[in-house]
């Protein structure tokens, strides 16, 4: 686990990889469930394939299994946040939920 500056405030996240030295970059974003054991595993599996990997955890330390509070938590986050968080991004991957916020922030910070 890492913490670093984003968006006015102190976040955190799951980060391996850096073992590689210069290596291609990517975020992967989490599912409503939170920063789960299944999220830390993929990046694990791209850092072993030669990526620096990063988890931003967007729950703040919550994780859960229940539908109706995996809604809750992630009602709570506001998508404009939640896009500034990861506006830097090289690369972006997500799964359920994220999968539509990793569209978003590329959309909004893809130049044309």
């Amino acid at each position: 686990m890492v913490h670093f500056l984003t968006n006015g405030r102190t976040g955190s996240g799951y980060l391996a990889g850096l073992g590689h030295g210069v290596a291609p970059g990517v975020i992967v974003t989490q599912g409503w469930w939170g920063l789960v054991d299944h999220i830390k595993d993929i990046v694990d599996r791209l850092a072993a394939v030669g990526f620096v990997a990063l988890a931003p955890d967007l729950y703040d330390d919550q994780t859960t299994d229940s539908p109706d509070e995996a809604g809750r938590v992630m009602m709570a986050r506001e998508v404009s946040s939640v896009e500034q968080d990861l506006g830097a991004t090289v690369g972006t991957v997500g799964f359920c939920m994220s999968g539509q916020l990793s569209l978003y922030a590329v959309c909004i910070n893809t130049q044309v």
